[in-house]
């Protein structure tokens, strides 16, 4: 409510200025129009509300549309920012092959041995 106010008499004191400086009052309209407007052209906001403001359903989705998109963009972004600042400490980014040993594979080796002579003890078992 009160910045509705400040940018009405912000506009009309623009356009008495403009208009006692200069003798073209086109020029002051446009000026007028446009820090009515915040700077953006009428013929766009008179599309902008025949698409998008006249029904409440238009609106929505308008809303719905822009806070998936700046979602999106903010999100890519702080991703970006975490991976850049956290690479290489991350579970994506750690070079695994620094860690692999020989040992591992004697390991499944004694794995597959133990699996066998358990099932050599079973089928003795079996046979008494």
């Amino acid at each position: 409510m009160i910045f509705s106010s400040i940018a009405r008499n912000s506009a009309r004191s623009a356009r008495s200025r403009f208009a006692a400086g200069s003798s073209s009052t086109a020029a002051a309209t446009t000026i007028a129009t446009r820090s009515a407007s915040g700077g953006v052209p009428a013929p766009l906001l008179h599309q902008w509300y025949n698409i998008f403001g006249k029904s409440t359903i238009g609106y929505a989705t308008w809303l719905v549309a822009g806070i998936v998109v700046a979602e999106g963009i903010t999100g890519s972004f702080s991703d970006m920012v975490w991976n850049t600042v956290n690479n290489g400490r991350t579970y994506e980014t750690i070079d695994w092959s620094k860690f692999k040993t020989d040992d591992d594979d004697e390991d499944e080796d004694d794995d597959d041995d133990d699996e066998e002579e358990e099932e050599e003890e079973e089928d003795e078992d079996d046979d008494e």
